[in-house]
This record gives C-alpha cells, sequence and structure tokens, in this order.
C-alpha cells in the first residue's frame, strides 16, 4: 500500500475501544520521557514528547513508563503510551510532521474472546503507509509466531503495559492489506512450551 498524499489525506485508522481522535490544536504539547520497543531506537524526542502532548485533558497525561515507538515506514512513526488515567493512547505522525492523528482509549474494554489469550487492542486499520493491527497478548504469553493463511507476517513486541492498564503484552503486527479472517499465532507459556492461538481480524 502507497503512503497517501497528504494534499489529500483520507485517514482510515481502527480505534481503540472508546476511544476518539482529536486535532493538533486541541491540547498543549508538552515534555514527555521516550523509551523504545523493540528494534525501535530512531524516533526523535521531540517529536515523541509533541504527539504525547496532544493527549486529551480527560484522559490524563504521560506516566513514567514514556512513549514507546511501535513502528517507522514508509515515511510514517507509530506511537504508543500510557496516561494516568488508565488509557492507552497511539499517535500516527508523517517524517515531515505534517499530518498525525492520536486515539485513546480503555484497553480493559479489549477483552480476549474466551479460551483465547489474545484481544485485538487497536485495529486492524490503514495507517499512513500500510495495514496493521496491534495485539494484546494476557500476561505470561508470549508471541514468538504470526501467520495469515499459511503465510508469516512481521511483527514487533511494543511493550509491556503496566498493571493499571492490563499489564499484557503489545505487539504490532504488519497485515500484507485489508486482511480479513484469522490471524494464527504461536505463542511461547511461562512453562517454555509453545502453543497455537487464533484471533479474528
Amino acid at each position: 500500500m502507497r503512503p497517501l498524499a497528504l494534499t489529500a489525506l483520507v485517514l482510515s485508522a481502527a480505534l481503540l475501544t472508546g476511544c476518539g481522535g482529536q486535532s493538533a490544536s486541541s491540547a498543549p504539547a508538552a515534555p514527555a520521557p521516550v523509551t523504545s520497543g523493540a528494534g525501535a531506537t530512531d524516533g526523535p524526542v521531540e517529536w515523541a514528547a509533541h504527539v504525547a502532548g496532544l493527549t486529551a485533558p480527560d484522559h490524563g497525561t504521560v506516566t513514567e513508563a514514556g512513549v514507546s515507538l511501535a513502528r517507522r515506514a514508509g515515511g510514517y512513526r507509530f506511537y504508543l503510551w500510557e496516561t494516568t488515567e488508565a488509557k492507552v493512547c497511539t499517535a500516527q505522525v508523517t517524517d515531515t510532521g505534517v499530518a498525525r492523528e492520536v486515539v485513546c482509549g480503555d484497553p480493559a474494554q479489549a477483552a480476549p474472546a474466551k479460551g483465547s489469550k489474545l484481544a485485538r487492542l487497536v485495529g486492524p486499520g490503514t495507517g499512513f503507509a500500510e495495514w496493521y493491527v496491534m495485539v494484546a497478548a494476557e500476561r505470561g504469553a508470549e508471541v514468538t509466531a504470526v501467520e495469515h493463511e499459511g503465510k508469516a507476517l512481521s511483527w514487533t513486541r511494543v511493550r509491556t503495559l503496566s498493571p493499571a492498564t492490563t499489564g499484557r503484552d503489545v505487539y504490532y503486527v504488519t497485515l500484507p492489506d485489508r486482511t480479513y479472517g484469522w490471524l494464527d499465532v504461536t505463542l511461547k507459556g511461562a512453562d517454555g512450551r509453545l502453543g497455537k492461538d487464533r484471533l479474528r481480524l
């Protein structure tokens, strides 16, 4: 999927349960600490602080855990952070800083289906450059592989959420397109054993 032209930006982002987007001018910028997700070390501190500062006042402020860079690809960055009101927020921003979207929601409402250890936290949706879904795995369940219709997908562990926001591990999964059906996920339990789980998209 090609990045969308900024002159005719049409953003179709799936939101966290119970969240709403807001414009860049609706909240003041505030400094925030920055941390990086696995393999994500190239996010400018000032950009992460800026997008975190766009959090709506009623969602609280960024916690001490800071801001994680979940993904950088195709001219955009995707950030995730937690707030003092037990919300999880995400932000997409283009490398030029011209376009951005911030959404927040309650991760406790993203519950796994009965018998599963996986829940959709954000998405599936399209970012500025690609389709994606963010998956939350229950405590003690570590993702080791993700597939769709037998094809391996690229994924990144972003961070472990604090106990106040469920304590689950969050993963960013890159989808090949607007994907339907199921994700087949291999999980490693606390005992080291591998098991299979599925998540409906």
